[in-house]
């Protein structure tokens, strides 16, 4: 008897419609920078040369777990961490929560954004840095420090998160989390509007040197933030970039505006300035990886 019925409740499974089916929980793009970090404040504990390095780069995999935990709590079905800082191979891929997949090195099309598609429910930044010119704030730049001195888009200055934040856009992804010192936390807010969920890990004082938050706390706090964020993010508009889109950007030197002319469409608009417009942001977004790697050389 206990078998029949067994064999009718497979039978009712494999014929039941689908829709009663459990449905997976949202996908979650992590793009994880690294000056936004708990603890770190200096330049030698985000890089790889430097003996301080290993434990900014523990630090970094704690702060991303945290969130992670906090994305799994309020129901994500995937996630996907983008390892996103200098070379790109930061977290050791054995630190990461074993639930989640990593994207390690570089170089990659879309840089801090590789593997954002339109399969994505929404976008978290973790660690995250204010735009270049801004104090008190970790290591504040815009993509390269030793190049760039500001970014505009469609001539609103914008610091990393809005340029990666268009990009998720571009695919109609909203950025429900941003993580960093206060007061990138408060560019994100000023951007992105009051919907985005914030969590600040620490206080900058100046540029290398920053109040921590109790570390306990502050891991709480990321994985409380992120179980927010989640679970609000259904009511969250997708940050995107208007085409024709127009780049506008100042490099630090003279020198620098030099070799982005030998791209198509780039022309110079100042000593140290230049511009470019595209109807396809993603595009755009490419030529302007590309101007800044030119004006490296």
């Amino acid at each position: 008897m206990k078998r029949s019925i067994a064999c009718v409740c497979a039978v009712l499974l494999l014929v039941a419609p689908a829709g009663l089916a459990q449905k997976k929980g949202p996908k979650v793009f992590v793009s994880a920078d690294m000056e936004g970090i708990w603890g770190i404040v200096h330049t030698n504990q985000v890089s790889a040369d430097s003996p301080e390095y290993t434990a900014g780069r523990r630090w970094m995999a704690e702060d991303v777990n945290a969130v992670i935990d906090g994305l799994f709590d309020a129901g994500a079905g995937e996630i996907v961490v983008n390892d996103s800082h200098a070379s790109m191979r930061n977290i050791q891929a054995d630190a990461l929560n074993p639930k989640a997949s990593l994207i390690s090195g570089s170089p990659k099309p879309l840089s801090m954004m590789q593997g954002i598609d339109a399969t994505y429910d929404a976008v978290v930044f973790v660690g995250y840095h204010s735009r270049a010119g801004t104090a008190p704030a970790i290591m504040d730049h815009t993509i390269s420090g030793a190049t760039i001195r500001s970014i505009r888009v469609n001539g609103q200055e914008w610091p990393e998160m809005g340029i990666n934040a268009a990009i998720a856009g571009y695919y109609k992804v909203p950025v429900i989390l941003l993580t960093g010192d206060t007061e990138t936390c408060a560019q994100a807010t000023a951007l992105f509007g009051p919907g985005i969920v914030t969590a600040a890990v620490k206080e900058a004082t100046g540029r290398f040197a920053a109040r921590m938050f109790p570390r306990d706390e502050a891991r709480a706090r990321l994985r409380a933030a992120a179980r927010e964020a989640l679970l609000k993010e259904d009511s969250l508009t997708p940050f995107r970039a208007a085409p024709p889109v127009t780049f506008e950007v100042e490099w630090q030197t003279s020198a620098q505006a030099e070799m982005p002319l030998m791209l198509p469409g780039v022309k110079r608009t100042g000593a140290r300035s230049i511009s470019f417009g595209a109807t396809d942001y993603i595009e755009g977004f490419k030529l302007l990886r590309a101007s800044i790697a030119l004006a490296a050389y």
